[in-house]
């Protein structure tokens, strides 16, 4: 027999078939039990897939019936055998995902990230779509642990960690709501995993081979304007997309960031400055109107996120070709390019996030990575110190 042959709730152990209940089914009452028929035979490759088929009928047959009516048909190795039906939850875990992603303070939050949510919590729906169907006052520690070592397996460090996360906030929201009354959140404190940061910034030469790449190579001078926003404001790709010409007055840029909702007003660094005057130039040659303050030039419209992105690829694509090193580099890197920019050049960590709208604790996240690998970092620092020393800074050298 085939070890390796795949059939829904089924696992073999030495070439023999079992049932294995998921975290749903288990809740429900289902034990993990060999798959044999009532003379001791156990079931053959075909067998048990012909009861993985009849399992799958019944549990569907299951879901018409209403709650704590009627019986349950069990199958165990082929004999039928009848088993009382657990009721089902009033309160199941997917109805608990629609509630608190339609609760108003997550409303607030932008499409973007309310639909990162929803992807997060509905990976639990596909993967075990009987706990999805569960009652939430059901689930304990061990369930929700088990559960999170299943997708970490599965489908990795990220996915179980955002699964996981996405479903212990939940839980949270309907606890404060009096949806459900646990004593204590069973999806919290699982002691997950943390993917490996993304460690990743632009060199200078990394930058103006991706300008370079831009304006002769791909021949988009206005992707290459996109290039410079990324590393002289730091912000968002999509709050650059859609950057306003009335939010740059006086020198400045006032943003309110779409993710966060944090506003930031740094001035507008002159070498984006220069980009930014030049396109508006070009814009009144084709007696172009806007109050984007980027645009497609190919177009004339605003940029299209999708677009935007296949020319970001092809325009790597073309530097790689020069230089190597540029084939790493992924668009949301000019973000934290800015970040590690500002600070090799002096800038505090409060300066930092003052420019491009970072947490302090982000901000920290993202240069611990970089101080190992660039001690210019170090440099700039012993450099202050010695400033401050020789311009005469008091010394207080009492014992």
């Amino acid at each position: 027999m085939n070890s390796k042959v795949s059939i829904k709730y089924v696992e073999w152990r030495d070439g023999r078939p079992r049932f294995k209940p998921g975290k749903g089914l288990q809740l429900l009452g289902y034990k993990a039990r060999d798959l044999k028929h009532p003379d001791g035979r156990w079931l053959t490759q075909g067998e048990a897939v012909d009861w993985s088929n009849n399992f799958q009928k019944m549990r569907e047959a299951q879901d018409q019936i209403a709650a704590g009516k009627g019986t349950q048909v069990g199958i165990a190795a082929g004999a039928v055998v009848i088993t009382p039906v657990k009721p089902k939850g009033t309160y199941p875990v997917s109805q608990l995902a629609e509630d608190w992603l339609a609760n108003p303070r997550l409303k607030l939050k932008s499409p973007k990230t309310l639909k990162d949510y929803r992807q997060k919590i509905e990976v639990i729906g596909k993967h075990d779509p009987d706990l999805w169907a569960s009652e939430v006052s059901s689930l304990d520690y061990q369930i929700c642990y088990g559960l999170y070592e299943e997708l970490l397996e599965e489908r990795g460090v990220s996915t179980a960690k955002g699964a996981m996360g996405a479903l212990g906030r939940a839980i949270k929201w309907a606890m404060k709501r009096g949806k459900v009354k646990i004593p204590v959140n069973p999806a919290r404190d699982l002691d997950m995993e943390t993917p490996d940061p993304r460690a990743r910034f632009i060199t200078p030469q990394e930058f103006n081979m991706l300008v370079w790449a831009a304006e002769k190579k791909v021949k988009r001078i206005d992707a290459a304007d996109m290039l410079y926003c990324g590393v002289w404001t730091g912000q968002r790709q999509a709050d650059r997309l859609d950057l306003m010409r009335s939010a740059i007055r006086n020198g400045r840029f006032i943003v309110r960031q779409e993710k966060t909702g944090a506003i930031i007003n740094p001035p507008v660094a002159k070498p984006y400055l220069d980009r930014i005057q030049e396109g508006y130039r070009r814009r009144e040659l084709a007696n172009v109107k806007s109050e984007y303050v980027h645009l497609n030039e190919n177009t004339w419209e605003r940029w299209n996120h999708y677009t935007y992105r296949a020319i970001f690829s092809e325009i790597r694509y073309e530097a790689a070709k020069k230089l190597k090193s540029c084939a790493t580099i992924m668009e949301k890197d000019l973000r934290a390019t800015a970040v590690t920019w500002l600070a090799l050049a002096g800038a505090t960590i409060p300066e930092i996030c003052a420019i491009t709208g970072h947490s302090l604790k982000t901000a920290t996240e993202i240069l611990k990575h970089y101080l190992a690998i660039h001690p210019e970092m170090a440099t700039t620092a012993i450099g202050k110190l010695v400033d401050w020393v020789d311009s005469g800074a008091p010394i207080d050298l009492a014992v």
